[in-house]
């Protein structure tokens, strides 16, 4: 069997089963111990979960629905074995028990060599493969098998559930964060069925569920507390940098930025809405698949995060189904409605934030650009003049930059200037900004900043790029260094005579013999 990396899941952190791993570690597979609910390394090809580690076996069917890999559950009963064929994919497998170690070998090398094959393909006919659950055909046939059985004195009922807001989970986030949000849901919602329910996905961000219950308040008591689980829940998702609404323009700019494993998490809320419609005696699949969707939409045109049955829409409605189906409809399009207006709103928020990014950005090294600085700048004087707070700049001039170019290439030049930003962007403070003045200039602007400060960040900064690795395209190094002039807001300044002092304080750093940097005198008395 070839060497891969084995996930061996344990309950809970500080749990010891080191003596299952180090026989199969002696076999030469790298085998990583992962607590429960934990993010699985990457690197992962299969999942090995012990179901009397886990000991309930609706905690086992709900860390086995977290992951979509393949996976091995070992069993040690045959109970155990056969609660676990209940929900277990095709494409998965059970083994009962660790010994023969030949055996369980064989099952993981199975599990390797049919993961993408027709086990796979067979399993996607009947379940849900991001969930796991059953799938619309298979609900069809098990709610059919259901209703075709006497009810007995139980009280049954179905219900829809629907994610509020998931497109917007989507859009902001990705698809990859709305898959890990369905599979969650459906872990949670798994958690509070009862022996006997029945669960699926219905399609998109809806489930369904049969339930059955001693009455009818039960049921209604038990939705409810459905909804209250999935709501008090915290489902995690990438810190969003900047706009909520980045991903939605990364759809239509192919170079913006991929989020990186690794990165901050933040915590997302997410509610569902219900529908629920009761088993009668006379009860079609269609008929409560219709009525539950008609409740379900009552719920989202009330709000959201809400049971509605439709029962009571009947009374209120005086048993004229006709009226329901008026107010379906209504319900229907005030959400898509709604839906469509969200998406326009933040399409249009998002590319219109996108171009006047582009107008003020540096194209080359993503800085802020010559237009940019201008119109900021003013604002800055202005604002240091009204608070009679303290601003200085520096402008920054790299050396022989056109020899750069002439030995190396221009590519080569371009890339250089890029290293350079990226340099200074991480060389400065968080309330400084930094702009590309024009070609191998650019300016630090530092506002709240008296001169001696400003001469100590500028130093601090033209020492790291002197020091910067910086390459050609060939990587040869490129030798770069800074000439800076620093100088500070003065009674007399307008914006013009700042930038002019600072343009003179570089000249007489590159006369000094450049890779320095001076500092501009005060400005003299108005005359």
């Amino acid at each position: 069997m070839e060497a891969t990396t084995i996930a061996w899941v344990l309950p809970h952190e500080g749990h010891d089963d080191e003596a299952a791993i180090a026989a199969l570690r002696a076999q030469g597979l790298r085998v990583v111990a992962c607590a429960s609910g934990a993010a699985l390394p990457a690197e992962a090809g299969v999942r090995v979960l012990r179901a009397e580690l886990f000991g309930d076996a609706r905690r086992l069917r709900r860390e086995y629905l977290l992951d979509a890999r393949p996976t091995l559950i070992v069993v040690a009963t045959a109970e155990q074995e056969a609660a676990t064929l209940e929900f277990l994919k095709a494409r998965d497998d059970v083994v009962r028990g660790l010994q023969p170690l030949e055996l369980l070998l064989l099952r993981l090398a199975r599990l390797l060599k049919h993961a993408g094959g027709e086990a796979r393909l067979h399993s996607l006919q009947f379940s849900d493969e991001l969930t796991g659950l059953a799938n619309r055909k298979r609900w069809q046939a098990l709610l059919a098998q259901e209703l075709a059985e006497p009810a007995g004195a139980e009280c049954r009922a179905v219900v829809l559930f629907d994610l509020d807001h998931f497109k917007q989970i989507n859009d902001r986030f990705g698809h990859q964060t709305g898959d890990q949000v369905l599979r969650e849901s459906a872990a949670l919602l798994l958690e509070t069925l009862a022996p006997g329910d029945r669960l699926a996905r219905w399609g998109g961000e809806e489930f369904a569920a049969l339930l059955a219950r001693y009455d009818r308040a039960t049921v209604v008591a038990d939705v409810q507390r459905m909804l209250q689980r999935l709501a008090g829940h915290v489902f995690l998702a990438p810190a969003a940098a900047g706009s909520g609404f980045e991903r939605l323009v990364n759809r239509f700019d192919d170079t913006a930025p991929a989020p990186l494993d690794g990165e901050p998490m933040q915590r997302m809320a997410v509610s569902a809405s219900a529908g629920l419609a009761f088993v009668g005696e006379r009860s079609t699949f269609a008929d409560l698949m219709s009525q539950a969707d008609v409740a379900l939409y009552e719920a989202k045109g009330r709000g959201r995060n809400r049971l509605v049955s439709y029962e009571s829409l009947q009374e209120s409605s005086g048993g004229e189904d006709r009226d329901l189906y008026v107010r379906h409809f209504e319900n229907v399009t005030r959400v898509l409605t709604e839906r469509m207006t969200t998406l326009v709103t933040n399409m249009g928020r998002s590319l219109v934030e996108a171009a006047r990014r582009e107008a003020n950005q540096d194209a080359l090294t993503q800085l802020h650009n010559r237009r940019y600085f201008d119109a900021r700048l003013a604002r800055e004087v202005e604002t240091a003049r009204k608070h009679g707070r303290a601003l200085a700049i520096a402008l920054i001039d790299l050396d022989h930059f056109h020899d750069v170019n002439a030995s190396y290439g221009y590519p080569s030049g371009d890339q250089a200037l890029r290293r350079f930003a990226e340099i200074a962007r991480h060389g400065v403070r968080l309330t400084d900004w930094l702009a590309r003045y024009g070609g191998e200039e650019f300016c630090l602007v530092m506002p709240d900043t008296d001169l001696a400060t400003a001469a100590r960040v500028a130093e601090r900064l033209r020492a790291q790029v002197e020091a910067a690795e910086i390459h050609s395209v060939d990587r040869r190094r490129v030798a770069l260094t800074a000439s800076i002039g620093v100088a500070a807001l003065a009674p007399q300044d307008d914006t013009l005579g700042l930038v002019q002092r600072a343009s003179d304080a570089v000249l007489a750093a590159k006369q000094a013999g450049r890779n320095r940097l001076h500092v501009a005198a005060a400005a003299g008395p108005a005359e």
